[in-house]
């Protein structure tokens, strides 16, 4: 069971995180952070009913706020469920760049399989058009460094460490979707 708290407080730092990642992150990190805010309303609302993501989930469910799969636009579940996705983008993005792509590169790769299937022609148009802001691999990397002369090979392990994590954290949010009847596939 993947516990709440702990879920969107980890959230909440990796969003800090891409925000230094430069302007092409920026708009995932406004649109991550838009995402915990709606997750966090009704954790804060019902910590008790809530203390793991398949609780909170069933919480929201049963009290009739979506129509089926069809998730409220407002709702936990909803930022849960996009959280995921830029979640899912962002791994596919960094184990990419990991294994020497550039990060242009990388973006387009992940956002075509993660991203582009639930967007409607207006995000496949600007979401695309931000990656040409992303530098060349090596200042990439370097923007996640903790300090200025940090080599980049310690910024890839600290990058495969967290790309590690994401794979079953991924697979397990994933499946609490798919087993609750949650997993929205309409376009945005």
């Amino acid at each position: 069971k993947i516990d709440t708290a702990r879920l969107l407080t980890a959230c909440r730092a990796h969003n800090e995180l891409l925000k230094i990642g430069g302007a092409a992150l920026c708009l995932v990190a406004k649109d991550m952070e838009s995402n915990i805010d709606k997750a966090e309303a009704l954790f804060k609302k019902s910590p008790e009913k809530c203390q793991n993501l398949t609780s909170l989930l069933e919480h929201e469910k049963s009290s009739g706020i979506h129509n089926g799969s069809v998730l409220d636009d407002s709702s936990a579940a909803v930022g849960l469920l996009w959280i995921r996705r830029s979640l899912a983008f962002q791994s596919q993005l960094f184990d990419s760049v990991i294994w020497e792509e550039e990060p242009k590169d990388a973006a387009a790769d992940a956002y075509q399989k993660q991203l582009s299937p639930y967007h409607g022609w207006m995000l496949r148009t600007v979401f695309p058009a931000s990656f040409a802001q992303f530098p060349n691999r090596k200042e990439f990397l370097s923007m996640f460094s903790e300090e200025k002369d940090e080599h980049v090979s310690i910024v890839v392990k600290k990058l495969r460490a967290l790309v590690a994590t994401l794979r079953p954290l991924l697979t397990a949010w994933e499946n609490d979707f798919a087993t609750l009847g949650l997993e929205d596939v309409r376009k945005v």
